[in-house]
This record gives C-alpha cells, structure tokens and sequence, in this order.
C-alpha cells in the first residue's frame, strides 16, 4: 500500500513539476521572443537560455528524485523499526505467557501442597481426637474398676463381720467353700481330660498332614519313629527332630523334612490349650 501510494504521489509530484517548468519556458521564450523581435539577429541568446533552463529543471528533477528516494528509505526503515517492535512485542508476550504458565503452576502446586498439609493436619487431629477418646474410655473403666473393687471390698468386709456374729454361717460358709473346692477339682479333671482329649486330636490331625506330604521311596514296610515338634503360635514349626529313631536314617531324616514341610501346623485356637501342646510327642508310622 505504501509503494503503490508512493509511485502515485511521485507521479503527481513529476506532473506539476514538469507543467510549471513548461509554463516558465514558455512565459520566458515568449518574452525573450517579443523583446527580441526587432533584431531577429540576436537569436543565439534564446537558445542559450532554453539550456539554462533545461538544467535546471534536471537538477530540480534530481532534487525531487532524491527526495523521494529519502521518503521512501525513510518509509522502509519506519516500516522495518515497526516490525521489530511487532516482533520484540510477541517476544515479549511470549515471555510474558510463559512467566504467567509458570506462575500458574506454582500456584496449583501451592495449592495442592496446602490441600495436602490440610489433610494430613485433619488426620492428625482426628487421631488426636480419638486418642483422647480412648483415653477418656480407659479413665472411666479404670474409675469403674476402683468403684467396684471397694464395693467389692465392703462387701466382703461385710460378710466377714456377718461370718463371724453367727457360727453356722461359718460353718455353712465352710461347707460351701468345701463343696465348691470339689466342684472345681472335678471341672478341673473335667477340664484336664476334655483338654488331653483335644490335644490328641490335634496331634492327630497334626501327625496325618505330616504323613500327607511324607516321600520316602521303596519304603520299608513296619517303620516309624518318634518326632519332637516345637511350634509357635500360628502353627510355625521352629524345630523337628527324631528322638527314637526307625533304625533308617533316611527315613528318619524324610520323616523330620516332611515335619517342616506340612507346616503350619492345626493348632487349637485357645491360646491355654496350645501352651499346653507347644511341644509335642508322637509316633510317626505313614502306613497308619
């Protein structure tokens, strides 16, 4: 748009020019003419001015050239200092996007950073909270314990005064306390048999899984030995050895092996019972 305006305000330009350097020549030529008529002789001077002329209407065509060569120069380097300035500015935005991307981020990792501090701060004080609570519980049980330990105590201090007003019911107390003494030697034998009971159960149970897993080839018929089984809790075996052996010694050594392979082991799931079988005894025949 710009070349385009240029070359057509030159052209005007070159036009005026051109008619007002025409019009001087003629206004000129005619008065030389009329002042020269009368001595036609003369005409040499004519000529000479019309060259005078002429040169000075090239320079002034050389000026106005110049000039408009300057304007336009001048034209392409605004032209060229606005694109640089179009381009510093994108740059500038660019920067200014990728600051504005970075603060975004910083500020959506501040943000996540402060929701984290918040839970865990949340979690610390519900644990805080129910911490108390517990603790709150274990004082009111141990309130309630200490309560009934003296009533428990004034009770008995009370009965003890009673036993001693009044001679039957000590005796009736002795009686008592000697029928119940029987009766918990009798739940206790109860309780010895029912547990021996389940204990030989167990090691049943126990001795049929070790046989379960027990490989010996071309057994021998009528082998067996005595295995020592030591257990925690859960059924882990934590030792197993032969303490009457078969007389083989690669049966015995299988027969230890397939001990710690059938772990873990049935347990009772009373922790008294299983104290009682944390160490067992038994014969171990595979053909039984």
């Amino acid at each position: 748009m710009l070349v385009g305006r240029t070359g057509k305000s030159r052209a005007f330009v070159y036009a005026i020019v051109l008619h007002a350097i025409v019009l001087v020549v003629l206004v000129t030529t005619t008065d030389k003419e009329s002042r020269l008529r009368p001595a036609p002789a003369e005409a040499t001077p004519i000529v000479k001015a019309h060259v005078v002329d002429q040169r000075a209407i090239d320079e002034e065509v050389r000026h106005l050239k110049e000039a408009e060569d300057r304007k336009r120069r001048e034209a392409q380097m605004k032209i060229a200092d606005a694109e640089k300035k179009r381009r510093a500015e994108e740059q500038r935005l660019k920067e200014l996007k990728k600051e504005q991307a970075r603060l975004e981020q910083k500020k959506a990792e501040e943000k996540r950073r402060i929701t984290a501090e918040k839970k865990k701060l949340e979690k610390e004080r519900l644990l805080l909270a129910e911490h108390k609570h517990k603790e709150e519980q274990r004082r009111k049980r141990a309130e309630e314990d200490k309560r009934k330990a003296e009533e428990e105590k004034q009770r008995l201090s009370e009965t003890r005064r009673k036993l001693k007003q009044e001679k039957a019911r000590k005796e009736a107390e002795a009686l008592r306390e000697a029928l119940a003494n029987e009766e918990n030697e009798i739940a206790a034998a109860k309780q010895r048999h029912d547990d021996e009971v389940e204990i030989a159960r167990y090691v049943e149970a126990i001795r049929t899984k070790v046989a379960s897993v027990f490989i010996y080839p071309n057994l021998e018929g009528g082998l067996n030995c005595t295995l020592y089984v030591r257990m925690i809790p859960g059924g882990e075996v934590v030792e197993a050895k032969v303490v009457q052996s078969s007389g083989n010694a690669a049966f015995d050594r299988q027969a230890e092996n397939a001990v710690r392979k059938a772990a873990p082991m049935p347990i009772p799931s009373d922790p008294r019972l299983f104290q009682r079988m944390r160490e067992i005894k038994f014969v171990f025949d595979p053909e039984h």
